[in-house]
């Protein structure tokens, strides 16, 4: 369930800044929409790279989570990121970035894991600690 949480998290703030923005330039008609504008540019850029890197590979997951079929890989955790790809954490296991909720699944630095994961967003189901 973490994964359906944590991807309607993911979609809420991604696109409730386009809202805004939306919002906002319908609303006001002067000279501060422009700068207004200006400002959420990158803020634009970070939205369109949010969508492509994170949304995209979990929407094309709904399918294998709602099926239970999931991949699974044992190795070594080798590094710990504790936030990457905005609020995620993730961590390195087999030169590979897994991505993990920590509440449900624990992961510790120089452990090896039995990991059962998503295959297109690489987000972690469960993990089971095998040393």
């Amino acid at each position: 369930m973490d994964f359906i949480i944590d991807t309607i998290f993911h979609i809420f703030f991604t696109f409730f800044w386009i809202a805004v923005l939306i919002i906002f330039l319908l609303k006001e008609k002067n000279k501060k929409r422009y700068v207004f504008l200006i400002f959420c540019i990158p803020l634009l850029i970070w939205t369109i790279f949010s969508y492509n890197h994170v949304l995209k590979p979990r929407f094309q997951d709904i399918t294998y989570y709602i099926n239970k079929d999931y991949e699974t890989i044992i190795g070594k955790c080798i590094v710990v990121y504790r936030s990457t790809k905005g609020t995620t954490p993730s961590f390195k296991l087999e030169n590979n970035d897994y991505y993990y909720n920590p509440k449900f699944n624990k992961i510790n630095e120089d452990k090896t894991y039995r990991i059962m994961y998503l295959p297109n967003s690489k987000y972690v189901i469960k993990s089971e600690l095998l040393d």
